[in-house]
C-alpha cells in the first residue's frame, strides 16, 4: 500500500515538474526568438543573452530530470530511479555549490551587476532601457543621470512628481546632467543601487523558494531510493 503511494506520489510530482520543464523551456526559446527585447551581460568581452539562455537550459534540465522521475515510477525501474536519483543529487549540488560561490564571491558580482549594467544601457535599444529604468525607477548605470550627460532625447529616465513619485525619487534634472532635449525631472536612484535594493527586498522569497526547492529534491531523492530497495526486496521475493 505504502508502496504504491509512494510509486503515484512520485509520478504526479514527476509530471507536474516535466510539464513546468516544457513551459520554462518555451518561453526560453520565445524570448531567444525575440532577443531584440531582451537585455544581453557582456563576460569576458563575449556578449550573452542570459534570461533566454538560463531559461533554455534549466527547462531543458527540468524535462530530462521530470522524464526520468515518472519513468521510472510507473515502470518501477530500478536503473531509472537510480539516473533520477543521480541527477537530483548532481543538481542540488550546483545549486549549494552556486550558493556558497555567490556568498564568497559578493563584492565579485556587484562589479560584475555594474559592469554589466553600464553595457546594457549603453546598448542601442532606446524601448528597452526607457521600460528598464521606469520599472525600477531608476536612472543611469552607476552614477545616476550623469551617465547620459549631453546625451541627445530624454534618457528614458525622465519622471513626474506624483503619488508614485515622490520628490525623494523624482527630482529636478541636476545642471551637470542638462544637455540637448533634457526633461525637467528625471529619477535620482542610480540603477546599479535600484537593482540592488529590488534584490534585498526580495532575498527571504528567493530564500524561502530555493529551501522549498531544495526540500523538494531530497524527498524526491528519498522516495527514489525507498522504491529502489522496495523493488529489488520485491524481486528477491521478499514482498513489501
Amino acid at each position: 500500500m505504502c508502496f504504491s503511494i509512494a510509486k503515484y506520489l512520485l509520478f504526479a510530482f514527476n509530471f507536474c515538474f516535466w510539464l513546468a520543464g516544457a513551459g520554462v523551456l518555451g518561453v526560453g526559446i520565445w524570448l531567444q526568438v525575440e532577443s531584440d527585447t531582451v537585455a544581453t551581460v557582456e563576460i569576458d568581452g563575449v556578449d550573452l543573452t542570459v534570461g533566454p539562455i538560463v531559461l533554455i537550459v534549466a527547462g531543458s534540465c527540468m524535462l530530462v530530470i521530470g522524464f526520468f522521475g515518472c519513468c521510472g515510477a510507473i515502470k518501477e525501474s530500478t536503473c531509472l530511479l537510480g539516473t533520477y536519483f543521480g541527477l537530483l543529487f548532481v543538481v542540488l549540488g550546483l545549486e549549494v555549490g552556486i550558493g556558497v560561490w555567490a556568498f564568497v564571491t559578493y563584492d565579485s558580482l556587484q562589479e560584475a551587476i555594474d559592469t554589466s549594467l553600464n553595457n546594457t544601457l549603453k546598448a542601442d535599444n532606446p524601448d528597452f532601457i526607457t521600460s528598464f529604468q521606469k520599472n525600477l525607477k531608476c536612472c543611469g548605470a552607476t552614477q545616476g543621470c550623469q551617465d547620459w550627460a549631453g546625451a541627445e532625447g530624454s534618457m528614458g529616465c525622465y519622471c513626474e512628481p506624483d503619488d508614485s513619485n515622490d520628490e525623494t525619487s523624482c527630482i529636478k534634472t541636476p545642471l551637470e546632467c542638462v544637455g540637448t532635449d533634457t526633461p525637467e525631472n528625471v529619477y535620482a536612484t542610480p540603477c546599479s543601487e535600484a537593482y540592488y535594493d529590488f534584490i534585498y527586498e526580495n532575498l527571504t522569497i528567493i530564500g524561502a523558494v530555493g529551501l522549498a526547492v531544495g526540500l523538494a529534491e531530497i524527498l524526491g531523492m528519498i522516495i527514489a531510493m525507498c522504491m529502489c530497495c522496495s523493488i529489488k526486496d520485491k524481486k528477491k521475493g521478499v514482498g513489501v
